[in-house]
């Protein structure tokens, strides 16, 4: 069964701000493992520091994100330009499935949907 974490923040120091996200999200768990980080932040960190300390702290985790004008965290929308939210979760890797699409500019919306889902489909066929 998967299990959802989540933590938000507003350090200005990016790796910081994603070290106590993580640990936030994963307080009272007995390690920092997990299967899967998904990292919304603001435009203003420096999103490589983020990737390597995420990784560095979560080796096992594949990691995702996007970037926007701001988040949405477990205290309501943050705006600032060092705003940054995480939801983290464990659990069986054939429970879940992460597709991407690099770019929204002149891509056709149905199609990208269309090849997102036959690539999470083929992923987890069940």
């Amino acid at each position: 069964m998967l299990q959802f974490f989540s933590a938000s923040t507003s350090i200005v120091d990016s790796k910081r701000a994603i070290t106590e996200c993580i640990e936030v999200a994963l307080e009272g768990e007995p390690n920092l493992d997990c299967d899967l980080i998904i990292i919304y932040s603001a435009m203003g960190h420096n999103f490589q520091e983020l990737l390597i300390e995420a990784q560095k702290l979560c080796p096992g985790a594949q990691i995702a994100g996007c970037t926007g004008a701001g988040v949405i965290g477990i205290e309501g929308p943050d705006e600032s330009l060092k705003a940054l939210a995480i939801m983290v979760i464990k659990g069986p890797k054939e429970e879940f499935a992460v597709a991407i699409s690099h770019s929204k500019i002149n891509l056709d919306a149905y199609e990208t949907g269309v090849r997102i889902a036959k690539d999470l489909k083929s992923q987890n066929p069940i």
